[in-house]
């Protein structure tokens, strides 16, 4: 029997500038649901990439005296390498000036036009140019639009090709009724609902004389509306317009994990897309909180930066994928507010006194007391006994918890194992114990029970902190989780006694200082 698909996507990112930490955030977020997929066993291809058709990008080239392809090409490096420096495990890295994504596009624009749901009309309205939206008066906050305030609203008046959102506004109320979670976390939803209820109006869906983005079929004079483009990588990326077969193997989506401020587009626009071209639904949006800092949330038109290749540098790609998924919960509403002070005090806290001490004093003991060889346990104490009923708990609140992309909680549960660990041993004090040859069952049984906590926190681990899984995997003789079926390493006591262990380096030497990374 062939394994379940499951496809996840983030949002593709403008590359007008460089990557921010918030970029990191998201993508760490899809990659820690993919690895935790693929760790059980399911079949998973993990979308991300660049959005470079918008005219933002046009016009930061112009005000940089580059070509426009030189500028995204550019920032597009920049992106890949920060997604490959975090270990974000992609299946594909789209482009949106990738020919496949340009062709099928433009296939995807010619079922609109051959279901008569394009028309050419003639529109005036207000446009920012950061988001690239056409917004009405009363959405507007003081006159600005309420995701960049600083920026001024255009008033434009142009002829363009529209798209007939209206005539899908009762299928898209029938989707939310029969698929309430078809958008999460519940107060998205809402407003999505909020603004179904208002009603939906045509929306263009072509910008004309624009030098840069996928021309229009049949119409050189217009190019596709970048936001739609966009939207369709989601399809183009598996295949749609040039390859049926692997089409029809990943479609529909699993999950699009995006921000909060885009959905909108993704639980309104995109199903009515879907509908038009007659492609079928994806089967869910999860739409995640955003990272704030000072005075306000990380964002390039904030000015508020950290830089996520410095930081994956600095803090090492691992400490840095656990710090944010950690102290900003995907799930969150409000945004999560985050410092190089507060990231410090949770990696000295949770990776090293917590997770590295473990580690590193676990295999120590084994290779003083036990020869560096797993001891056969005598049974269990109070302490083991106490410390088999944690792991158990945690490995079910977990995956409760990782499924539903609540990963501080998923961490949490996983740290709560880290810590009775530690304290099994503060308890059952095998350094003492040893002392006395008599006691030689006891220590055993000690340490036999804190090497099987570690070995389920390496397997646990793997999603979100795969190099160091890896590591503590390898000072125990084991094989990569990754190549480690969940089913035979999730439940307690299947450390093979007499199995060579080694102390290694310590995994997260303790900070002095906080990190700065802006």
């Amino acid at each position: 029997m062939s394994p379940q698909k499951f496809y996840v996507t983030t949002a593709i990112d403008y590359v007008n500038d460089r990557p921010g930490l918030h970029h990191g955030y998201e993508k760490t977020g899809a990659d820690a649901l993919a690895r935790f997929h693929r760790q059980r066993g399911r079949d998973v291809f993990f979308l991300t990439g660049t959005d470079e058709n918008a005219t933002r990008n046009q016009r930061a080239a112009k005000e940089q005296g580059v070509e426009t392809r030189a500028l995204v090409d550019q920032h597009a490096a920049e992106f890949k390498q920060m997604a490959d420096l975090w270990n974000i495990s992609y299946d594909r890295f789209i482009r949106t000036t990738d020919p496949d994504h340009v062709k099928g596009v433009q296939e995807f624009v010619r079922r609109w036009i051959a279901n008569d749901d394009v028309y050419l009309s003639t529109y005036e309205g207000l446009y920012c140019d950061g988001c690239e939206l056409f917004y009405e008066e009363a959405e507007l906050v003081d006159g600005h639009c309420p995701l960049h305030p600083t920026r001024e609203i255009q008033h434009l008046n142009e002829e363009n090709y529209f798209f007939r959102l209206s005539k899908y506004e009762e299928k898209l109320k029938e989707l939310y009724r029969e698929q309430p979670d078809f958008c999460v976390p519940e107060a998205r939803r809402n407003e999505v609902l909020g603004w179904l209820d208002r009603g939906l109006r045509d929306i263009s869906v072509s910008r004309r004389n624009l030098e840069w983005g996928i021309p229009f079929p049949d119409h050189p004079d217009h190019v596709v509306y970048v936001w739609f483009d966009a939207l369709i990588n989601y399809v183009t990326g598996v295949g749609f317009g040039t390859d049926p077969k692997t089409f029809k193997k990943w479609w529909p989506a699993d999950l699009h994990v995006i921000g909060k401020d885009i959905t909108r587009f993704h639980c309104l626009f995109w199903p009515a897309m879907l509908m038009a071209a007659g492609v079928e639904l994806p089967h869910q949006v999860f739409a995640h909180g955003f990272l704030a800092m000072g005075e306000g949330r990380l964002s390039r038109s904030s000015g508020n930066m950290i830089d996520p290749i410095a930081a994956a540098k600095e803090w090492g790609s691992d400490a840095i994928r656990y710090l944010v998924l950690r102290d900003a919960p995907f799930e969150k509403i409000e945004d999560s507010p985050i410092s190089p002070e507060q990231f410090t005090a949770r990696f000295n806290a949770d990776l090293a006194n917590g997770l590295g001490n473990l580690v590193s004093r676990s295999l120590k003991m084994v290779e003083t007391y036990c020869e560096g060889l797993v001891p056969r346990s005598g049974g269990e104490g109070r302490s083991e006994i106490a410390l088999h009923a944690i792991a158990d708990r945690a490995i079910e609140s977990h995956d409760l918890s990782a499924a539903e992309l609540h990963f501080a909680d998923a961490l949490g549960a996983i740290f709560s194992l880290v810590d009775a660990a530690n304290k099994h041993y503060q308890e059952t004090q095998p350094w003492k114990l040893a002392k006395d040859p008599a006691n030689a069952a006891d220590v055993a049984s000690s340490l036999y029970a804190g090497l099987e906590a570690l070995r389920l926190i390496g397997h646990l681990l793997w999603p979100y902190m795969p190099n160091t899984a890896d590591a503590i995997c390898a000072q125990l003789g084991l094989p990569s989780p990754a190549h480690a079926p969940w089913a035979d390493v999730a439940r307690w006591g299947l450390l093979e006694p007499g199995r060579k262990v080694h102390a290694g380096p310590a995994l997260f030497p303790r900070l002095e200082a906080a990190k700065a990374s802006s």
